[in-house]
């Protein structure tokens, strides 16, 4: 019955594959070469940290306060923290920042469940106002204290409707009695 068949093995015939020929050869050596470097690049990366932050990072890691650490150093994560003591879980705040280091990210996350409104630093002083009474702000927060602020930063710290809080950091912040502001409108 089975004479006259044949099975055919579709198997390919194992063979070693073998780098052959110069080609092969710098494929190689381009591959171990960028290996090589890669290699370098790590080990000279773990030198630089260890030689810069080693003695930190073992205090950190040793203490457990790891993600901490690098946070307590930053001013302005410690005004903030500071501010949240202050600032009740309710309350509305306007934070005045030019939104190019991210700040105003970092304090929405910090000072949740607290609103915050964002506003540039130059805003006019009606604008300003009137979103204060709009969105019934308790706090003005100003990232960066400085000389020239803006018009309506300098028409609050006339305004006997904002209280500054001494806090010290390196910002401004300012107790706001909505009932005690004026206007209503923007112009």
């Amino acid at each position: 019955m089975g004479e006259g068949r044949e099975i055919i093995s579709l198997a390919l015939p194992h063979k070693p594959l073998k780098f052959r020929g110069k080609m092969a050869n710098w494929k190689r050596r381009a591959l171990l070469a960028v290996l090589l470097l890669w290699g370098v690049q790590v080990l000279w990366l773990a030198w630089d940290l260890a030689r810069e932050e080693g003695g930190a990072l073992v205090r950190c890691l040793s203490s457990r306060c790891a993600g901490e650490a690098p946070q307590q150093s930053d001013p302005f994560y410690r005004w903030i923290k500071a501010l949240g003591k202050i600032m009740p879980p309710g309350a509305t705040y306007v934070f005045l920042d030019n939104y190019e280091a991210g700040k105003d990210i970092e304090a929405r996350y910090i000072l949740y469940p607290r609103r915050e409104v964002s506003l540039l630093p130059l805003a006019p002083a009606s604008f300003l106002f009137d979103q204060l009474l709009r969105d019934k702000a308790s706090f003005l927060v100003i990232r960066e204290s400085g000389p020239c602020l803006g018009p309506g930063v300098d028409a609050a710290r006339r305004s006997p409707a904002f209280e500054p809080l001494d806090l010290p950091g390196p910002g401004l912040v300012f107790k706001v009695e909505s009932s005690r502001l004026q206007g209503g409108f923007y112009d």
